[in-house]
């Protein structure tokens, strides 16, 4: 049989993920470390299956010169990314890159947030409607919406945001 390992940050984690597996596969707390392991345990032929789609898929994105496709998986969607030239796919890219997106977006929020704020009080309309004004203001003239939300915070008047 061959065995996927969960690193947890904790036995208590560990457990967990065990629990609410809940039977639906094999697993155990391989514990003793500062970061728990959970050993999922497939049977050779499904392990065999999984680990040559995913080497099938890298190679496809690598070979096509292709950052990363969407996996869906039910209702689930999930995003693999291309190995870097030369190296193995390691799931640190995966987060970094996610955790890279997950802070532009954040970011880009914030400065739309506070523009939309400016807005609302210069003009008295509701936060809702500056956004809808900067929107429509943002696609009338082929902007981003982060660059016209960063000048309205700078004061420059060049993008009408009017009805």
């Amino acid at each position: 049989m061959d065995v996927i390992r969960v690193r947890a940050s904790s036995a208590a984690h560990a457990q967990r993920l065990v629990t609410s597996l809940a039977g639906s596969f094999s697993a155990t707390v391989n514990g003793g470390s500062a970061s728990d392991e959970v050993e999922l345990r497939l049977d050779s032929e499904t392990a065999t299956k999984l680990v040559e789609l995913f080497d099938a898929l890298g190679l496809w994105l690598s070979d096509g010169n292709v950052d990363a496709c969407q996996i869906g998986f039910g209702d689930r969607t999930y995003t693999l990314l291309a190995a870097r030239a030369g190296e193995v796919n390691e799931p640190k890219h995966f987060l970094l890159e996610r955790t890279i997106q997950l802070q532009t977006a954040l970011d880009s929020r914030v400065v739309i947030e506070q523009a939309k704020g400016i807005l609302a009080e210069r003009h008295h309309i509701p936060p809702a409607e500056a956004f809808e004004r900067m929107r429509r203001s943002a696609r009338s003239q082929r902007i981003k919406l982060h660059d016209l939300a960063s000048e309205i915070i700078a004061g420059n008047t060049g993008h009408t945001t009017k009805k």
